[in-house]
């Protein structure tokens, strides 16, 4: 037979496993729900790190990329040439010119640069879907706008 004090005693062990238990099973939902929060910092502290590179590689590429166009003026035609990863020829002749327009937004005024772009019967056109014509060419970051105009306009005239 078990005496009271060895009854008493198992119940009171019996009592603070229990309770060891609980506090453990309430530790683990407590990380458990701690658990994605802290992988989801560590996640977004990578991505913005990630999406940070990500634009640094894009503007270097797209200044080689700039530094890539040449624009060749003849008596005939336009030619483009430019491209890293892809090469680029366009050529445009003077008598396929339907259209000039020359742009400036609010931060090329401040830096008194224009946007001169030529447009071809192809490009000339609206397509369904889309929010402005295309042009065939685009002079942008231009300074001495008027001159590159006035030629194009002279020469679309003679032919």
């Amino acid at each position: 037979m078990v005496s009271g004090d060895e009854l008493e005693e198992k119940n009171k062990t019996e009592i603070n496993q229990n309770i060891t238990k609980k506090e453990n099973t309430e530790d683990k939902s407590k990380n458990i729900i701690d658990y994605p929060f802290t992988i989801m910092t560590d996640y977004w502290v990578w991505s913005l790190a990630f999406v940070g590179l990500a634009v640094v590689i894009i503007q270097i590429y797209l200044i080689f990329l700039r530094k890539t166009y040449r624009y060749i003026i003849t008596n005939r035609r336009f030619i483009f040439f430019g491209g890293i990863l892809k090469r680029i020829e366009r050529t445009v002749p003077y008598k396929k010119i339907t259209d000039i327009q020359r742009s400036q937004n609010i931060i090329e005024r401040m830096l008194g640069i224009w946007n001169v772009q030529i447009f071809t019967p192809g490009t000339a056109s609206m397509q369904i879907g889309q929010a402005k014509a295309r042009a065939e060419l685009n002079f942008d970051g231009i300074i001495n706008s008027e001159e590159l105009y006035e030629t194009v306009n002279k020469h679309t005239q003679i032919n």
